[in-house]
Formats: C-alpha cells, structure tokens, sequence
C-alpha cells in the first residue's frame, strides 16, 4: 500500500468490487486537434474555461496533499489518486489547447493560493493531522462537493458554447468528473460511517471552516464573482448548484451544513 503505515485510516476504505469495477472504465478522453484549434468561443465564456483549466492542473497540488496527509494508506484512494491526476491532467492540456486558439483577457490566479488548504491547517504539523481518521473523511468529501459544482458548471457550458467539437469536448469532461464525483461520495460515505459522534462533530467543523466554491481559493471572491457573474444572475443556475448541499446531506455527519445555500445568501447574492 502507498504512502507508510497509519493503521487508523486504513479500515475506512471501499470494497475492492467498488474500486475494481471504477478503475475498469477509466482512461482519458480522447480529442480532435485539428477540430478544436477551428473553434471559436465567447471572450466571457473563454474566462469561466481558463479557470477551469488551472483548476484541472491544480488537481496534482491536491494529490500531493492527499499523499503527504496519509490519505494514500487507505488502498481506494492509493488505487484512486493515480488514475484522477492522470485523467484531470489531459482535461487541463484540451482546454489549454482550446483556449491558446482564442483571443480573451486571461484571469490571474491569486498568489499562494492552494486548494484545500487555509492558514490555520498549513501551521498544523502534517505527523499530528496524519494520526487522524477525520482528515481521509473530510478530504473526500470536500472533493465531493466541489466535484459536484465542477460538473454543473461544465454542464452549463457545454449547452452554451456554439462550435460542436468544444461543445463535445466540454460534455465528455463532465461525464468524466462524474465518474470522480461518485468515487469521492462514495469514499466520504464510507469513511463517514466509520466516525464515531465525536470524530463526526469534529469533521464537520473542518468542512464548515475549509470549504469554498470551486475557484474561490485560487482567485479571490472578487475575481470570483466577476468571472461567473453570468451564471449568479441566474436563479435556475443557483438553485442547480445548491443541489450541492443535498448531496452533502447524505455523507453521515454532514446532515444540514447547508454551504452552498449559506454561500451564495452571504457572500454572493443575486444582483
């Protein structure tokens, strides 16, 4: 097993049948150059895809996370991390492609910034968070839910980009999300169920204090809400991405957190 020894974490797996039959129909997507390098896309919508790329390459920041917390002891996530990093790389190196043949002012990520990770928890020494069974939990469930948002975005996009081929590419990167959002639920549940009460309360807490949407770490809430401002000015959008805490709902422990739903009334409301 990868990643040393932390006997505390390594109950709170899923079944080998699970992680055996998601790894079967793994593998990277496949794309058309020459049909993609023809594409032309709205500067607005170029934005929301430029962030989305830095997101799919931030994926590897994320892994080293998991790896240097001992997430990796578990045997799911061992089996997981490889096939997750490999796959969102070739998302990142498609839309890359795609956006290096547009013409769009490029949002700048905000210095320093790394997913899932805030000051407080970076002071904390990585041997102490590695004794805890919470930290495996609340790793998966935070990929969960921004797994979740991922795909709703790419959703959306895939229906209002024009060219075919971007249109394609951006639907078969969602379907993909959606196989990790099911191996991150999944994982989250199980490792949930494993928590006792008081292991739970303290798990939720975490969620509670790390998450944000997908984007907002690495760009700052302004930026943030400017480059997705399209898509908060709509209410059926919003009430898709606050889908979001219902499927956080059904993770044990996680009942009523309510944090898109909190987010968006606090600190992104509609205009």
């Amino acid at each position: 097993m990868a990643g040393g020894s932390e006997p505390a974490m390594w109950g709170y797996v899923l079944g080998t049948d699970y992680t055996s039959r998601f790894l079967s129909r793994s593998g990277l997507i496949t794309w058309d150059r020459d049909a993609l390098a023809s594409c032309r896309i709205d500067e607005e919508l170029c934005g929301i895809l430029h962030v989305a790329a830095l997101l799919e390459q931030d994926t590897d920041i994320s892994a080293r996370q998991a790896r240097s917390l001992g997430i990796d002891c578990a045997p799911d996530v061992a089996e997981f991390l490889p096939v997750w990093e490999s796959e969102e790389a070739e998302h990142a190196r498609a839309l890359r492609f795609l956006l290096a043949h547009q013409t769009y002012a490029h949002p700048q990520p905000r210095p320093k910034a790394i997913p899932l990770r805030r000051r407080w928890v970076a002071r904390v020494p990585l041997t102490a968070l590695r004794r805890l069974p919470q930290v495996g939990f609340v790793f998966c469930a935070l990929a969960a839910a921004a797994e979740y948002v991922t795909i709703v975005t790419y959703m959306e996009l895939a229906g209002v980009v024009e060219h075919p081929a971007a249109a394609s590419l951006i639907r078969d990167i969602a379907r993909q999300e959606g196989r990790h959002f099911a191996f991150f639920l999944a994982a989250a549940r199980a490792r949930g169920a494993a928590l006792s009460p008081a292991s739970g309360r303290l798990a939720r807490r975490a969620l509670e204090v790390l998450w944000e949407p997908v984007g907002v770490p690495s760009l700052g809430l302004p930026a943030w809400r400017a480059i997705f401002a399209r898509f908060l000015e709509r209410d059926d959008l919003r009430t898709r991405v606050q889908v979001m805490d219902r499927v956080v709902d059904t993770i044990p422990h996680l009942a009523g957190l309510y944090l898109m739903s909190d987010f968006l009334r606090e600190r992104a409301p509609s205009p």
